[in-house]
């Protein structure tokens, strides 16, 4: 756990470091780190970015209300349609960057996160592309005003949880 903790602060940190902070040897954190890895606790490592430096200016949270069934393929339309969404918004640069896509329970079937860089590419999105969706029934979206807490933190560690 402790080591999730400190690959989570800092991702760059060198392995010799690691063992020195944990008191344990080099080739034992790193058998660890593989283990973390190849079961799944560790799902990657990156940079992460701050989505107003790159010019998003607009966070808001969209909730859809979606036609359901189930396709051919055993896929529900909230899976399929929350996945061309977030296909659409990395592959066409007129739309916003759908950040999050969320199948739910409650009145709604799915939430996005959604950045705009500008209050008419959030317009467009949601007046004209969500509207072009014939699955798509009814939105209800939510402005940012602001974030409380810092993007992409970590998953906050649970001492007592599985050892590894």
């Amino acid at each position: 756990m402790k080591i999730l903790e400190m690959l989570q602060r800092n991702s760059k940190i060198s392995l010799s470091k690691l063992s020195s902070m944990l008191g344990r040897p080099r080739t034992t954190v790193g058998e660890r780190i593989a283990k973390l890895e190849r079961e799944g606790y560790i799902l990657g490592y990156k940079a992460i970015v701050d989505p107003r430096k790159l010019g998003y200016k607009y966070v808001a949270f969209v909730m859809l209300k979606v036609r359901r069934k189930v396709n051919i393929k055993g896929e529900s339309n909230q899976e399929v349609l929350a996945s061309k969404i977030m296909e659409d918004s990395r592959n066409n640069p007129s739309l916003p960057y759908v950040e999050e896509a969320h199948i739910v329970t409650g009145a709604y079937d799915l939430i996005l996160k959604v950045w705009a860089r500008s209050w008419n590419e959030l317009t467009n999105f949601l007046i004209k592309y969500l509207a072009s969706l014939e699955d798509v029934v009814w939105t209800e979206t939510f402005l940012a005003l602001r974030s409380i807490s810092k993007p992409l933190e970590g998953f906050p560690i649970r001492h007592g949880s599985e050892k590894h």
